[in-house]
């Protein structure tokens, strides 16, 4: 019964049909089989594969299966690409590469100041995208074309292969070698398809040497004889150029047309490489600069403010924002700079710096009404800030519409990725808005300084010109007013200072 099937099967891809030109021309593809140097791998009157092509296989598949283990380590594979491109580079490259690493510039930066490094690993960056150029970058990208060439090869699955015809073969088990019937070339095409696409790539010219040597400096000892591997690409490319394997397939199926699918490698690494290196060194950059404008920022916080109880929100805040940089998502930008901005609100604004515009401006004879309107609508507006924080704070708490649908997408975006992008728009519409916020306070701030500013220059002079009663506006405040404005004025300048800072 199995034979009579079989024979049906066989029976499609019978001459029937054919016209005369593709008779013809399997007629030709018959007469290149026979007088291959390979012709020993198909049996033209059966059809069939020969056990020798098996054979030859099987030699194949135990010559790479070190390499094979090796390539599926993702470690080794980390560190061969690494040495892939150490192979490609000078020793004026890797001087400068040595000069920009993390820890040599640890090192530098208890010698000179911030920013000297800064100018100094620009220059390093500059001369590196100079010295690793266009032909460095093509070595390697091709080293590396190779290297992902052969990792397709070692990754084909021979051992499935050998397992469809002797179900007890065993993985990487070398000891007997298989001994196979010859097989029907119909059963196997895909299989012979897929071997064809695998070794396209692989040419004898290649430096097939130099990528075995790097994979014993990862592995510390040699994977497999150099001489019979050069040998067996050599044949791989002999069996490729005889097209026998080609020429199986399209006799088998009557088509003189079939082809395997070519693959092509573009490999970029020498690129992302040369990227990597240029973004470790501007993240370092970033550091210094955090760090100086940290520093900064601790300096005017404790010019401005006299405590050091400062936090004010409780769900858009640092610490809840940390959660967020920490799951590699948008975090809350503008945290530190809107907490900052509701306590100068609370502790001054709505207390002295308020008392303050409103002796000047509703007591104070303004000679230019268009001066004292602008302080008056500025300090409103500053007024009408405490709300607009209040509303991000709430909306992102857990009860707030925002802060319910992060939390929960929060929860599932290690195990679906789609969160990210859902996540990063609540967040960055939130960080819009504060930013938004804390730009119009820093205007209302700026409009307010300016015009005390104004006045405490007016109040000294000996013939005052925007105000015609200081002496008797003086008398209303409680603390010398020269000075409060002075003070509070000073206090505007440091805290538009820290805005500019904490939004950079």
């Amino acid at each position: 019964m199995a034979e009579d099937f079989m024979d049906k099967v066989f029976s499609l891809f019978s001459n029937e049909g054919l016209t005369d030109e593709k008779q013809n021309m399997l007629k030709g593809i018959g007469k290149e089989l026979s007088q291959s140097k390979y012709a020993k791998f198909f049996r033209i009157r059966t059809e069939e594969t020969d056990p020798s092509f098996m054979s030859f296989l099987f030699s194949v598949y135990k010559m790479i299966y070190p390499i094979k283990l090796f390539m599926k380590d993702e470690g080794r594979m980390k560190k061969l690409r690494h040495l892939i491109v150490d192979s490609c580079i000078d020793a004026n490259v890797k001087e400068t590469v040595k000069r920009i690493d993390p820890a040599a510039l640890d090192e530098k930066i208890k010698t000179v100041s911030g920013e000297e490094l800064i100018a100094s690993i620009q220059a390093d960056v500059d001369l590196l995208v100079h010295q690793f150029d266009s032909k460095h970058i093509t070595n390697v990208n091709h080293r590396y074309e190779l290297t992902s060439a052969f990792y397709q090869f070692v990754s084909y699955n021979f051992a499935g292969f050998f397992k469809k015809f002797d179900s007890h073969f065993a993985d990487g088990s070398f000891i007997i070698e298989p001994k196979y019937p010859a097989i029907k070339t119909i059963l196997m095409i895909d299989q012979i398809g897929d071997f064809l696409t695998v070794t396209q790539p692989l040419k004898p010219e290649e430096d097939w040497n130099g990528l075995l040597s790097l994979i014993k400096s990862c592995e510390g000892h040699d994977l497999v004889n150099y001489e019979e591997f050069n040998t067996m690409i050599k044949t791989l490319r002999e069996i490729h150029t005889s097209k026998i394997l080609e020429l199986m397939v399209q006799y088998t199926l009557r088509n003189p047309v079939w082809q395997f699918k070519h693959s092509v490698f573009r490999e970029t690494i020498g690129d992302t490489w040369l990227e990597t290196k240029k973004n470790d060194a501007y993240n370092y950059i970033a550091i210094i600069n955090n760090a100086k404008k940290n520093t900064q920022i601790n300096a005017l916080t404790k010019q401005i403010f006299e405590t050091t109880d400062l936090n004010r929100l409780d769900n858009y805040n640092v610490q809840i924002s940390e959660t967020y940089r920490k799951k590699n998502v948008d975090f809350f930008y503008y945290a530190e700079g809107l907490n900052y901005l509701k306590a100068f609100l609370d502790d001054y604004v709505e207390k002295e710096i308020k008392e303050l515009c409103d002796i000047v401006i509703i007591r104070g004879q303004w000679t230019n009404n268009t001066m004292s309107r602008e302080m008056s609508e500025a300090m409103h507006s500053l007024l009408d800030t405490q709300g607009k924080i209040n509303d991000i704070d709430v909306v992102m708490g857990e009860d707030g519409g925002d802060g319910s649908r992060l939390r929960a997408a929060l929860l599932r975006v290690d195990r679906d990725q789609t969160q990210v992008r859902y996540i990063n728009s609540i967040v960055a519409k939130n960080n819009a808005e504060a930013l938004e916020i804390i730009n119009e306070a820093a205007q209302n701030l700026i409009v307010i300084g300016k015009h005390l500013k104004n006045l405490i220059e007016d109040l000294q002079k000996k013939h005052p010109e925007l105000l015609i009663n200081w002496k008797e506006i003086t008398l209303v405040s409680r603390d010398p007013l020269q000075q409060r404005m002075i003070n509070d004025f000073k206090r505007i300048n440091f805290f538009v200072q820290l805005m500019h800072l904490c939004t950079q």
